[in-house]
């Protein structure tokens, strides 16, 4: 993901996230494209205090397969993770409570902060333009617990770096000084019992996103991001359901460019015979500020110009709402779960371009007004619709698979495309 992608739709996706137990990213990419209003095992990202409600568990999947596939070719995904989360308890007898939970995640990219790396950036002279390379790291670690009255805590670090190298199309990896590009991100937070029917949340985190040949320390230079969510869970027994109240911001700056986001919404889920239905409704505001960042807006990549002492900013601001809303229910079997869902973004966006940035194709192109929405149809994460399907083997193993959303409108004599986007699996012991 690139920061162009951010820009052209509108910043419309929530940061705070969670579902139905057990859940996986194909289960909330086919079901609504965000766990706001859902608690699952995803939103341990989100709050790692949430790891405590996952105990001896192991998740892992292919990550999502959107590339271009040329037709009568293939292409192995290239995002693939695995983890676990692991729970050890101090309670006496069968009481599990209080209780340690560690946990650990390979290969997950964070959207929300990777965005914020440029495909290239310029040195010192205009001669000078260097790769920004693909971080390797990509660790996610988290340190949770449970008091003796089941409130919980956790502790979150992501560290995403490459130094010194970059890797070639075949796999290999050569050496470059200049390779450089880290994203480290601190995350703390709590879920708390007020009553029988009120869960509540609180996250807050720290992060630094730098990149390019001069390599700094983490407190060196003051482009820190700042990240908070809160959201609570009100059980009513008369819809059989949940109304949960949410809001998120976040203040994210990385050379040239900072972003400060802010949304607040409501939504509900409700048990549904052999099934779950979820929806929510957010008001969303967002300000971009950028210099010296151009995109090509056909390919995707975007360079930043270091070279300049000069800063004249370009303001990109959003405001609007987005409704979005997933169902699932099992069909024939037990074992067997089909999955819809999708979310639409409704932005009004202003553009104000510097004098001095006209004529580049930065944040905005010129000053202007219009509407913006999330993208129609292009099979990611952030689109309009999803779909997919479910097998839950015992309870324990459970597998979600995400289906490519033009598989139903190909001609099925060429080969052509994909028939799947995203596969993900869990394992409760």
């Amino acid at each position: 993901m690139n920061f162009k992608s951010v820009v052209v739709a509108g910043v419309t996706f929530g940061v705070i996230g969670a579902g139905s137990a057990f859940a996986t990213f194909a289960r909330v990419e086919s079901m609504g494209k965000n766990t706001t209003y859902i608690m699952d095992d995803v939103s341990i990202f989100d709050n790692p205090a949430n790891i405590n409600l996952y105990p001896n568990y192991l998740i892992g999947g292919f990550g999502p397969y959107t590339e271009d596939v040329p037709t009568g070719t293939n292409k192995d995904p290239q995002s693939p993770t695995f983890g676990g989360i692991f729970s050890f308890g101090l309670g006496e007898g069968e009481t599990p409570d209080p209780r340690l939970t560690i946990g650990g995640l390979f290969g997950r990219l964070d959207d929300e902060l990777a965005g914020f790396l440029p495909t290239y950036y310029v040195g010192e002279t205009s001669s000078e333009v260097h790769d920004v390379p693909q971080t390797v790291t990509n660790f996610d670690g988290f340190l949770g617990g449970t008091l003796s009255n089941g409130n919980a805590f956790g502790l979150h670090v992501y560290i995403a770096h490459q130094d010194g190298g970059y890797e070639t199309e075949s796999g290999t990896y050569q050496v470059d000084s200049d390779a450089y590009a880290s994203i480290i991100r601190g995350d703390a937070g709590i879920n708390w019992q007020f009553a029988n029917s009120i869960d509540f949340e609180l996250t807050g985190g720290i992060a630094r996103v730098q990149y390019g040949p001069e390599h700094k320390g983490f407190f060196e230079d003051g482009d820190f991001s700042y990240l908070a969510s809160s959201r609570a869970f009100f059980t009513l027994d008369a819809i059989d359901g949940e109304i949960i109240p949410a809001a998120s911001a976040h203040f994210i700056k990385a050379p040239g460019i900072k972003e400060t986001h802010a949304q607040v919404g409501i939504g509900i889920n409700v048990a549904l015979d052999r099934g779950f239905f979820w929806m929510g409704w957010d008001f969303i505001w967002n300000k971009q500020q950028a210099h010296n960042w151009t995109f090509d807006y056909d390919t995707g990549e975007s360079t930043y110009n270091s070279q300049y002492d000069d800063k004249f900013w370009d303001v990109r601001e959003d405001i609007g709402g987005q409704v979005s809303f997933g169902i699932e229910r099992n069909i024939w079997w037990d074992w067997f779960v089909v999955r819809v869902g999708g979310q639409k973004s409704i932005l009004y966006t202003q553009c104000d371009q510097n004098d001095n940035n006209v004529g580049s194709k930065g944040i905005c192109s010129g000053d202007g007004n219009f509407f913006t929405t999330n993208p129609t149809g292009n099979g990611t994460t952030k689109d309009h619709v999803g779909w997919g399907f479910g097998i839950n083997i015992e309870e324990k193993l459970k597998i979600d698979v995400t289906v490519a959303e033009d598989l139903l409108f190909r001609n099925p004599f060429q080969g052509e495309g994909r028939f799947l986007s995203r596969i993900d699996a869990t394992y409760s012991f």
